[in-house]
């Protein structure tokens, strides 16, 4: 039978903590409004007294204690303490009296004590502050963070082992190489391991996380039991300073530090530590020693502890689990642009368009998207498409404000000086280590192996920038560019690369211009597909000075056309295409007809190789490329159908490795190459682009061959025969003769240089943005012409 005063279990005040939380965001005094003017006229002007009592286990009249757990939304016999039979009571000892008065005044002081730090942690920790200065809920922007539990660098491995099987341009992060293990989620992890060392990137994510789960202890939605502390340990200045037993004593706000310490040896406190990266250097490891003390001596407690990668040096691996932050995936980077959004406009309709605006344009602009992958550099492209409503036209300019983050203004904007690295290093301006990590850059990029370095190497490099700096001062230069500034990683033991390749790509641009090794890049690695980021870079740096940059190009580019057949081929791309009444413009024009000629002179060259084991690639190429440069060849995209002339690559219809396809796929191939040929002829007859093309007759032969197609009863020779007149059909249909197209292997490989090179050329005028227009129609008229 229920008595007139009730009081609540400890398990019954967990949940009563949470749904104050919860409903009230821990107001009490909000919590005594709502039951004064919500519930019966019983608890009309209830004070604070009773509300006070019922969280801390007192007793309180029945009326109050129901109208408390109706405004909990809680069922109030849910949350009553038991009382014990009464023929099982006894009568207790004195001793039993005061042991069991010892363990209820704990209770209640815990219930007292966490009261007090969530209020403080509600209070400090809740809201974060975004680039833009906006403030705005931790859990408004807050991403489920994941962690590798294996760290790369760690790991022994050899770079030929680490490159085996990657493509460096594809998988860099376009890397993928810090991404090795099981990617398991962090909530998970620091429920499960009771001392946890989180290592991280600069911006990462590691300090937001920790404020999640300290927010999320105090809504009961993470070990709801415990009293959560959270310490910014950059406000330590020297070791003396710290003792952590008396910073928690000092949280607790309590008289007596053996309260405390009967609250420590409960195991009831979970302590979190922000950034032991960021305590000075010459007291970190007093630091670390003092926290491995502590949570032995109070080894029951719970401790996460967060510190950047680079610095792990100074891990606890003795009595913590280390584990590593990784960077975001697709999923993470959509949700947290969606966040990021939705606390810059009024309505989510709003947020959401503007995610998938942005998310759109990642996709499109593969380098940006390969960058934006931590929580720092993703929240500035964020912040920059919120301005612009695009990402800027310019790429430089996202790259340069991403290298001034991460060298100066994230530390800057938390009050952090970092003291860590040689002297030699630290007075060097912000633009000083800029220039030192250019100079690395390009020293690494002009080898063919251009990613991974040695460690040895990368000090050589640093000494010989700086000059006048030891072996020794060389490798204290890249612990600090490595921990200060999380610019170059260790993927494995003793050997690194650049955190993002966009930036060594940057940086190698940054050395080019600063140098004046602009004519040198364009004379060596015109056609290397490999710098075709850093053309770009540079151009895009350059802005309206490119000019000079894409001349130099255009008369390296006719280098490749030095033989008499391949100046025959441009002159009949001028000639079969000058003056036509379709609206391309002319180097459009010539583009495309250039792509009809590659088909045939490598189908010429290649397309009767029966025992090349890679003809069948080349099936149905010969329509694929056909409709590629139709669909590009016009007004505004001439540059893609050079790139379609460049690199699309597609033969006739004969080639085909008998060897391994069966005779009834061969038919079939040719049967849907045929009604995509015929279709897509009439295409090309709309667009106008060759003089004297007569698509009537070139449809009619088509479908001619098209009903003749030969079956697996016919020999090669016929099939062969097949072939060559689908060729000569089309050959005729375009006034190419066999002759013009009978190039060699090396005559193929020049052609297929040129026209890339010209491709590059348009799109670094692109790239640069502002290259004044009349040096850009005169370089357009000449484009894919014999120099005269």
């Amino acid at each position: 039978m229920v008595g007139r005063s009730l009081k609540a279990s400890q398990a019954g005040i967990i949940k009563a903590n949470s749904a104050l939380n919860t409903k009230f965001q821990g107001s009490r005094e909000r919590l005594a409004a709502d039951v004064s003017t919500t519930n019966n006229s019983k608890n009309k002007g209830i004070t604070l007294q009773p509300i006070h009592k019922f969280f801390t286990g007192k007793t309180v009249d029945k009326p109050y204690f129901i109208g408390i757990c109706k405004a909990l939304e809680l069922e109030w016999q849910e949350i009553i303490a038991e009382s014990a039979p009464k023929n099982q009571s006894q009568p207790e000892t004195k001793n039993q009296e005061k042991s069991s008065e010892k363990i209820y005044d704990i209770n209640e002081l815990m219930q007292q004590v966490r009261q007090h730090c969530c209020d403080k942690i509600q209070h400090l920790y809740s809201k974060i502050r975004l680039l833009n200065l906006q403030q705005i809920d931790v859990d408004k922007l807050y991403v489920d963070v994941y962690v590798l539990e294996k760290l790369s660098s760690v790991c022994f491995a050899t770079i030929p082992e680490l490159l085996k099987d990657s493509n460096l341009r594809d998988d860099f992060n376009r890397f993928g190489l810090g991404q090795r293990g099981k990617r398991s989620p962090g909530f998970e992890i620091a429920n499960k391991y009771p001392r946890l060392m989180v290592l991280g990137k600069p911006g990462s994510g590691k300090s937001t996380f920790l404020r999640h789960l300290a927010v999320d202890c105090c809504k009961g939605q993470f070990q709801p039991d415990l009293i959560p502390i959270l310490i910014e340990l950059r406000s330590i200045k020297t070791a003396s300073q710290f003792n952590l037993l008396k910073y928690v004593h000092e949280e607790f706000d309590l008289s007596d530090e053996e309260q405390t310490k009967q609250i420590l040896k409960q195991g009831k406190v979970l302590i979190l530590l922000d950034g032991l990266d960021e305590v000075p250097s010459q007291s970190r490891r007093d630091v670390q020693n003092h926290i491995s003390e502590f949570s032995h001596d109070y080894y029951k407690n719970r401790f996460i502890l967060t510190c950047r990668t680079q610095t792990t040096e100074y891990t606890l691996e003795d009595y913590f689990k280390l584990v590593e932050v990784a960077d975001f995936n697709k999923e993470q980077v959509e949700n947290f642009a969606q966040n990021w959004f939705a606390t810059s406009v009024q309505t989510s309709e709003e947020g959401e368009k503007l995610k998938e605006d942005f998310i759109e344009k990642l996709r499109q602009n593969k380098q940006i998207a390969d960058l934006a992958v931590t929580p720092i550099l993703l929240s500035l492209t964020c912040w920059v498409f919120s301005e612009l409503k695009d990402l800027p036209s310019r790429r430089s300019q996202l790259y340069t404000r991403g290298l001034n983050l991460l060298l100066q203004q994230w530390d800057e904007q938390r009050g952090i000086n970092r003291e860590f690295g040689s002297e030699r290093y630290r007075k060097l301006l912000p633009q000083e280590k800029q220039k030192l990590l250019s100079y690395v850059a390009h020293r690494k990029f002009k080898q063919e192996q251009d990613v991974l370095f040695e460690e040895n190497e990368l000090q050589r490099y640093i000494a010989e920038y700086l000059k006048d700096i030891s072996t020794e001062d060389s490798k204290q230069v890249l612990k600090a560019i490595e921990a200060q500034h999380g610019l170059f990683i260790e993927r494995a033991q003793g050997i690194y690369s650049f955190s993002h390749l966009t930036f060594q790509e940057y940086l190698t641009a940054q050395y080019i211009i600063d140098y004046q090794q602009v004519e040198n890049l364009v004379t060596e690695h015109l056609t290397d597909e490999r710098w075709r980021e850093v053309f770009l870079l540079v151009a895009d740096l350059k802005g309206e000075n490119a000019g000079d940059m894409l001349l130099l190009m255009q008369k390296e580019a006719q280098k490749y056309i030095n033989t008499p057949k391949l100046q025959e081929l441009l002159r009949w791309a001028d000639e079969v295409t000058a003056g036509s009444a379709g609206d391309v413009n002319p180097v459009g024009k010539r583009a495309l007809a250039l792509a009809i000629a590659h088909t045939n002179t490598y189908a010429n060259t290649y397309g009767y190789d029966y025992e090349n084991t890679y003809d069948y690639d080349y099936a149905n190429t010969y329509v694929n490329t056909y409709a590629d440069a139709i669909a590009n060849a016009d007004l505004h995209a001439y540059a893609d159908a050079i790139a379609t002339a460049g690199f699309n690559v597609y033969a006739n219809l004969d080639a085909l490795d008998l060897s391994i396809v069966g005779p009834y796929e061969i038919a079939d191939a040719i049967a849907n190459g045929y009604a995509d040929a015929i279709n897509l002829t009439r295409e090309l007859e709309k667009l106008k682009i060759f003089n004297n093309f007569n698509s009537t007759e070139l449809i009619k032969q088509l479908e001619a061959q098209e009903s003749h197609i030969f079956d697996e009863k016919q020999p090669q020779k016929e099939r062969q025969k097949f072939a060559e007149s689908l060729q000569e059909s089309l050959l005729n249909a375009f006034n190419l003769t066999q002759e013009k197209v009978d190039l060699s292997r090396d005559e193929i490989s020049r052609l297929e240089n040129y026209l890339y090179a010209n491709s590059l050329i348009i799109e670094c005028k692109q790239a640069a943005v502002e290259v004044p227009s009349k040096i850009w129609e005169a370089i357009e008229e000449r484009m894919l012409l014999i120099d005269k």
